[in-house]
């Protein structure tokens, strides 16, 4: 008779600490500790709206800027150059800013890729958070087989229902977490993406609510990225133009 009891006892303690591990869990890997936000908005924005054909055109050589082993026509003499605030160890840029209107201005940086970046050092994205290690971000790269920056915003944006329940399984409350942050912390808010081909593969982040257009340029797992302010001055056909004469030694 104590046996027919404690059966069913046992079976009720059993699932009620599982539901009581799987709750834990739900809310230690809540995607909310990350930030709160429309996250399916922000990860659908990450899709490939078109495509801009870089065609490389010879310029007079006196005619170039240059920045370490970036060169682009110089079209920025009535710009002044400022100081950088963003120089780090794995950031260094130059900006400039219009002489005569302080709204408009133009930046060259040099940076690692994404992908690069998230198998490197997490904390690079100012984040001490203990739920994730770099080990969680790369295993998640290579699982989805993820090797450049392309195929990461491919897979963010096919990736925006990221939620979890009392059913989810634990690994996949991690990786949901781990995906959730990849986004959340380390990527732009955006409208779209604009793919480069041509003689130079890269993509365009258009950010029309900052009246921004970041252009990031992909060779040796580097980005050389342009930051175009004030899209009413640089207009698409005018940033087509300049990046036409770019030349990454």
């Amino acid at each position: 008779m104590k046996k027919k009891i404690l059966i069913p006892i046992l079976i009720i303690v059993l699932i009620l600490l599982y539901f009581g591990y799987k709750g834990f869990n739900l809310l230690y890997y809540d995607v909310n500790n990350v930030t709160i936000f429309d996250y399916e908005t922000f990860a659908d924005n990450f899709k490939i709206k078109d495509t801009l054909t870089i065609e490389h055109k010879e310029i007079d050589p006196n005619d170039y800027l240059k920045y370490q082993n970036i060169k682009i026509k110089n079209d920025f003499r009535n710009f002044e150059k400022m100081d950088s605030t963003l120089d780090s160890s794995n950031i260094s840029s130059e900006r400039y800013i219009l002489k005569n209107d302080k709204t408009t201005a133009f930046w060259m940086s040099v940076t690692d890729t994404y992908v690069y970046l998230l198998k490197s050092d997490k904390t690079l994205f100012g984040t001490e958070d203990k739920r994730i290690t770099n080990s969680n971000l790369t295993d998640i790269l290579n699982k989805y087989n993820i090797e450049n920056d392309i195929d990461l915003f491919n897979f963010l944006s096919n990736k925006k229902n990221v939620k979890s329940n009392i059913f989810t399984s634990v690994k996949r409350m991690k990786e949901n977490y781990a995906i959730y942050f990849m986004t959340s912390v380390m990527m732009p808010s955006i409208d779209s993406i604009t793919l480069i081909d041509g003689d130079y593969n890269g993509y365009i982040f258009n950010m029309s609510n900052f009246n921004v257009k970041e252009v990031s340029i992909i060779k040796d797992n580097k980005r050389y990225t342009f930051l175009f302010i004030n899209t009413e001055y640089f207009k698409d056909e005018y940033i087509k133009e300049l990046l036409d004469t770019v030349v990454i030694e």
